[in-house]
């Protein structure tokens, strides 16, 4: 019994670095083709908060834009959280939250259902961060040449990642039940 918890936890650990990785990777190549980077990157969260927990989760919804600020440094991405002093940084994080928190929920449903929040959470992403750049960051600070930088990181940029990173995160989730079904067979047995 505690050789099968240290062996799980081992699991998580190495489970959350892989995802971190592949984040990392996927930052610095995210000026070549957002619509690579960013749903595999909305699906390495969900993989996390789903296969890790709630913390790994959360986790990584805070520390992706801090990580995008870090390894793509001269993108038009952090010289907009520069100008509107992290404003946009806080924003993405609720994005992702919005879109993790109704994920995991759907993960504890059938199939179906978990791809309605899957797409739901997307939709509820989009609308949140269209929604911020609109009448917050458009509104509030001086953006001059980054209006463009807002009006496309948060809208339907947003809503594509989203929705194209659904069938990788189902595809996925799918392959670890699979994976799982030896293991919760097996501790039946015994």
């Amino acid at each position: 019994m505690e050789k099968s918890k240290s062996r799980s936890l081992t699991f998580k650990i190495a489970t959350a670095g892989i995802l971190l990785a592949i984040i990392i990777v996927m930052q610095l190549i995210k000026n070549v083709s957002p619509f690579i980077s960013g749903p595999i990157i909305n699906a390495c969260m969900m993989i996390a908060i789903i296969e890790v927990g709630i913390c790994a989760g959360v986790g990584f919804a805070i520390v992706v834009p801090i990580i995008s600020l870090l390894f793509a440094f001269a993108s038009p991405t952090t010289a907009l959280a520069f100008t509107t002093y992290g404003a946009s940084v806080g924003i993405i994080i609720v994005g992702n939250l919005i879109f993790l928190l109704l994920g995991k929920f759907g993960s504890k449903q059938n199939l179906v259902l978990f791809i309605l929040f899957l797409l739901l959470g997307a939709l509820f992403k989009w609308f949140f961060m269209w929604a911020s750049g609109e009448y917050i960051i458009k509104q509030y600070f001086e953006l001059g040449d980054l209006m463009g930088v807002v009006t496309k990181i948060f809208s339907t940029l947003q809503l594509w990642a989203g929705l194209i990173s659904v069938p990788i995160i189902v595809a996925v989730k799918k392959v670890l039940d699979i994976r799982k079904r030896p293991a919760k067979e097996a501790e039946q047995k015994a």
